[in-house]
């Protein structure tokens, strides 16, 4: 038994790394370059997105390089994190898929960071003075925004060795908008009725079937965001690196699939505006 979960997990790496071995013989894509607009959504790639309510700037787990480690981007980021003034920066967890040091430290450090426990340290090493910790069911408030943590079913420490950590999912307040944040999850009835404007779902990392204690299925993403009441999903956490055996084009039919009407599934560096409301 033990053997055969070495040769699984050795093949599974192999053809990880094939797969990846295989983009460095071919150009990165062009995202889209849709404008940031007052009161909307905007996909960066993988799991960063900027979201502007009444002009307070969110960004949640900033990862930008174009390589992590070994392994390449599929599609240039949509836009440069240095040039625009971020208000809140929203960490989920720890991995290097969602928290990167490179990007990291070329934003601005006035901004808010909220993030779990396990991220103080390095966030303090990468020299932001703003930083919220929160646990799960814990709120940060302040005169503009009330951003709420809720627990995601994954576990969040950075390297596969020492004591598991959490992960955030976020629901963020601002005047009349309110947006769902899942981050990266495995499926899970906690974000039952909370009713938003919109959940960003992710939708990548569920295969091999093991995978899914960690990730969600889209399927299991679609169920999850009905659970909660929001208006429309927008699905993200693929399209940007390959970091699993799923495979993008079976994501997106998928999704197309079992989509109803309430799934707003877009490509890297397109903008959702919300709707109107003061």
């Amino acid at each position: 038994m033990k053997f055969n979960r070495i040769k699984k997990i050795f093949g599974y790496m192999y053809e990880l790394h094939r797969r990846n071995f295989k983009l460095y013989f071919k150009p990165t894509r062009n995202p889209l370059h849709d404008p940031v607009e007052t009161n909307s959504i905007h996909w960066v790639g993988h799991a960063t997105v900027v979201i502007n309510l009444f002009n307070k700037v969110i960004v949640t787990d900033p990862v930008t390089s174009m390589n992590l480690g070994q392994i390449k981007r599929l599609i240039k980021p949509s836009l440069n994190l240095s040039t625009i003034n971020i208000d809140y920066i929203l960490l989920s967890h720890g991995h290097m898929d969602h928290m990167n040091y490179s990007t990291l430290i070329k934003i601005n450090k006035s901004a808010i960071v909220i993030a779990p426990k396990n991220l103080k340290l390095p966030l303090k090493v990468l020299g932001f003075k703003n930083i919220i910790i929160l646990t799960h069911n814990q709120t940060y408030i302040d005169s503009y925004i009330n951003i709420k943590a809720l627990k995601a079913s994954h576990d969040g420490r950075r390297y596969p060795w020492g004591a598991k950590a959490e992960s955030n999912s976020y629901i963020i307040k601002r005047k009349s908008k309110k947006i769902f944040f899942a981050g990266d999850t495995a499926y899970t009835n906690v974000y039952k009725d909370l009713v938003a404007d919109v959940a960003i779902m992710p939708v990548g990392c569920y295969k091999p079937d093991e995978f899914q204690d960690l990730h969600c299925t889209p399927q299991q993403s679609f169920k999850m965001f009905k659970m909660t009441g929001a208006k429309i999903m927008i699905p993200i956490h693929y399209k940007t690196y390959i970091l699993a055996q799923d495979k993008d084009e079976v994501t997106r039919d998928t999704l197309k699939r079992i989509n109803d009407g309430s799934i707003k599934i877009i490509d890297v560096g397109q903008t959702v505006k919300l709707e109107d409301s003061k």
